[in-house]
């Protein structure tokens, strides 16, 4: 697949998106999330809960903030993202942060977690929106023996 270059205007357009998204996860308010979305996108986080739609996912978040285990954790640093246009009107975005002090729902720690997001942006009439959106943590564990 021949590579794509975005416009600078076209990736401040999804570094906004991402700047709302990620103050929204920072200040625990879904305040104008589901306009980040489009009507129909998917949303997977790392734990296998899928949503349907910017309403839907707005509304999840909405209740998963409000959540005293979810809101006890606290990035350690800022978020790492790298955008890869894929065509003119659609681009990918992958996100790396480590947050810590997040505690499962029975109140218990977990540890610092490692977590992923592939994002996959398409143009829409009124702006770049999320059409699709994962979440993942890495793991400790491995598939394949260390390399020597």
């Amino acid at each position: 697949m021949a590579g794509f270059t975005g416009s600078p205007q076209d990736e401040d357009a999804i570094g906004e998106v991402m700047a709302r998204l990620g103050h929204a996860f920072g200040s625990l308010s879904a305040d104008g999330v589901a306009d980040l979305y489009t009507a129909d996108a998917d949303w997977t986080n790392a734990f296998g809960t899928t949503r349907t739609g910017g309403a839907q996912i707005a509304a999840y978040l909405t209740e998963l903030f409000a959540d005293r285990h979810f809101a006890a954790g606290r990035p350690l640093g800022p978020s790492r993202a790298d955008i890869r246009f894929l065509s003119t009107d659609v681009a990918v975005v992958k996100t790396y942060l480590e947050r810590e002090g997040q505690q499962r729902a029975d109140g218990s720690a977990m540890p610092v977690r490692r977590n992923f997001s592939l994002k996959a942006f398409v143009r829409e009439p009124d702006g770049w929106k999320i059409a699709s959106d994962m979440y993942m943590d890495a793991r400790d564990d491995a598939t394949l023996p260390a390399a020597s």
